[in-house]
Formats: C-alpha cells, sequence, structure tokens
C-alpha cells in the first residue's frame, strides 16, 4: 500500500514555519510544496504573512482544513525508487585526474600578457580574417575563412585575440590541438574535437530608426529597419562545445583570463564523456558481435540437427512405404493362389518389378534402378 499525505500535519506544518523551511521535508523547493498544497486543497498563507509575524502586527488566523474533493491519486506519496550508484560511477576517470591536478596547480595557471604578444599563427591568422562584409545575426564582425570563431566588438578585439592566444598555446603545450572543424577551428582532446568560441554578450533593445532613415521611408526610398539594436556589453565569454563543453565569462569576482584552466578541465570533462559513450558503445558492439558470433553457432547446429531429422524422417517413411508395398504384394501373391490357378507370366514380372522398387525404397538396403536413379536434364 502506498503512503499517503497528512493533509492536517501538512496545514500545521506551513502555518507554523515558512515553506521555504517545510520544503525539504518533502524533498521539493517552496514552489514545489506550494504546488503539492493546492493539489491537497490545503491552504497555505498570503504573500507578507510572515512579515507581520515578525512585526508582531495581527495575523489572520490558521484556517479550518476542508474535507477534500479533489482527485484521490493526489494523496498518494510517490514510490521512493532506490537507485544505488554503482562504483564505477563514482569514481573519477584517471586521464580526467590527471588533467584536475595539472590545471589546479599553480606553477601551470594561464596567463594573459597585457602587450608584447607573440601571435600565434592561427590567431594572428583570424586577426587579419576580419573584414567589414562577415557579421553576425546581430551585427557583431566576424573572422573570415575557417580560423578561431570569435564574435566581439571591436573594441574588445584586441582582448579577445589575446585571450584566444594565450588559450591556443597553452592547449598545445599540453599536447592538445587545432583541428578544422566544420565552420570552424575545433580543439582536440582525446580523440574528441570540441569547438571553441568567444563572443561578446550585448543587449537588445528596440530599433529606433534615425531621422535620416524616416526622411528617406517618407521620401519613398527604400528602407530595411532590423527589429532590434544590438549594444555590445563588453563582458565576454568563452564556450566549448557550444556550451555543453564548459564555459567561462566574465563575471562580478573573476574575469574570463583567470578562469582559463578551468575551462581545460570542464573541455576535459566533456571530451572525456564523450569518449567514455563511444567506448561504451565499442563494447556493447563487441559484445553484441560475439553473441552474434554464438547464436550462429548454436544455429549452423540446430540447423545441421534438424536436416538429420528430416533425412531420418524420410528415411523412415521410405521404410514404411517398402514395408507396406511387400505386404501388399505377398497378400496379392496369397490371393491369387488360393484361387487354385497359378500365376501368369503378367503377374509374375510385376510381382518381381514391384519389389525391386520396393528393394529401392527400403534405407536398410544398397539398390540403384537403372531408371529412377538417372539424373535426366532437358535443355532448354
Amino acid at each position: 500500500m502506498r503512503e499517503e499525505y497528512d493533509r492536517a500535519q501538512l496545514l500545521d506544518e506551513v502555518w507554523a514555519e515558512p515553506v521555504t523551511l517545510v520544503a525539504p521535508r518533502y524533498g521539493l523547493s517552496d514552489v514545489g510544496l506550494k504546488k503539492l498544497c493546492r493539489r491537497l486543497q490545503v491552504p497555505t498563507p498570503a504573500r507578507g504573512h510572515w512579515a507581520k509575524v515578525k512585526s508582531g502586527r495581527g495575523i489572520p488566523p490558521k484556517p479550518r482544513l476542508k474535507a477534500y474533493n479533489g482527485d484521490p491519486r493526489y494523496l498518494l506519496k510517490p514510490l521512493k525508487v532506490h537507485r544505488p550508484r554503482s562504483e564505477a560511477t563514482e569514481l573519477i576517470d584517471e586521464r580526467l585526474a590527471i588533467v584536475i591536478a595539472y590545471e589546479q596547480d599553480p606553477a601551470h595557471l594561464i596567463k594573459v600578457p597585457t602587450r608584447g604578444t607573440r601571435w600565434h599563427p592561427l590567431v594572428a591568422a583570424t586577426r587579419d580574417g576580419f573584414q567589414a562584409r562577415y557579421k553576425d545575426s546581430r551585427g557583431l564582425p566576424l573572422p573570415g575563412g575557417k580560423g578561431l570563431n570569435i564574435a566581439v566588438s571591436p573594441e574588445q578585439r584586441p582582448r579577445a585575440l589575446r585571450i584566444a592566444n594565450a588559450l591556443v598555446r597553452a592547449l598545445e603545450k599540453r599536447g592538445y590541438s587545432l583541428v578544422p572543424g566544420e565552420h570552424h577551428l575545433d580543439v582536440q582532446m582525446f580523440g574528441v574535437c570540441l569547438s571553441l568560441s568567444i563572443f561578446e554578450a550585448t543587449k537588445r533593445s528596440d530599433y529606433m530608426p534615425s531621422d535620416a532613415e524616416r526622411a528617406a521611408k517618407a521620401r519613398g526610398e527604400w528602407a530595411y529597419w532590423p527589429r532590434y539594436r544590438y549594444t555590445p556589453s563588453g563582458r565576454l565569454e568563452i564556450r566549448s562545445g557550444g556550451g555543453y563543453g564548459g564555459s567561462v565569462k566574465d563575471g562580478t569576482h573573476q574575469v574570463v583570463e583567470e578562469q582559463l584552466n578551468k575551462l581545460i578541465i570542464w573541455m576535459a570533462k566533456r571530451a572525456l564523456s564523450i569518449l567514455q559513450f563511444r567506448e561504451e558503445c565499442a563494447r556493447a558492439e563487441e559484445l553484441k558481435q560475439i553473441q552474434r558470433r554464438e547464436a550462429l553457432a548454436q544455429k549452423a547446429i540446430q540447423d545441421a540437427e534438424k536436416e538429420k531429422l528430416e533425412a531420418l524422417k524420410s528415411a523412415a517413411l521410405r521404410w514404411h512405404q517398402a514395408q507396406t508395398i511387400r505386404a501388399f504384394l505377398m497378400a496379392l501373391e496369397q490371393d491369387v493362389q488360393s484361387s487354385g490357378h497359378g500365376l501368369r507370366v503378367d503377374q509374375q514380372e510385376y510381382l518381381t518389378w514391384a519389389r525391386a522398387k520396393a528393394d529401392w525404397l527400403d534405407p536398410l538396403l544398397d539398390v540403384s534402378d537403372p531408371i529412377l536413379d538417372r539424373d535426366i536434364r532437358i535443355p532448354y
């Protein structure tokens, strides 16, 4: 029997303490507990109730609990499913542990110089690839070709390039490399390619045409006005694997330049998770092929057994047919002899022919037939 919620107890609890304190007892958030109270028709205090309690002002008394007239299924507590975590999932991959230990070592801190940068060839090519005609949907300039994916305002471009330069050199120092991707260069870690992008957050607002644009439209000239205007915020973010491989961004306490080691750890986690998935798929496929080979071997044994059985059934049937023919011929011969007349020549010939056919049918006798054993092929 599934346990039911105690509505009276729940009413006492939500009127004795704020839902933020009661909710953890039920394994819910405060919003989830309020939804549960609505389903169970348990009234909860109104907004500002606990502020009044704290200030000592007059507060409404706890309401009376009315009879429940909702769906009876809502009264049932959810089943508790215990899923023990396997030891394998709790252990950190040794390859990841090595990356974490390396990146957390202060001696390996990635530093982004503010001046005197020695540009990496890929970063230099990306820097030279910025052209006015390449822009993203927000109007921020993009580099042409398949260089690094950088979408920032011209004001933030030098900073983004310095960050990219330090990151690329750090990745290569650690044995990772940048390889051509579908659209831009990807980072290859543990045999897995992860996209890498640096972009600047923007603030979106409705586009307000200028007086010149309004005047041109009033004169009947063709004009296109975008729906929104995007204003660069100056805050940079680096994403790996479209964000699934981790991201770092400018925050209140840390800027992107101070989080590059952390980004590499997240990238390694993502790459290793993909690699582990591939390894699991490979193991599953190998097991499947082993099972397939075993099944095919068993099927071959079964088919051979069926073939032998069919041969046995065929031999038994032919033996039974031979015995039936012999019994019939014996009865026929006795019937003719009982009539007082001897066997005619044609009857003797028939009995001889028939007994030869019975011997040919009998699998216990190795008898051939000059007519039935012939392989006759009809030409077309």
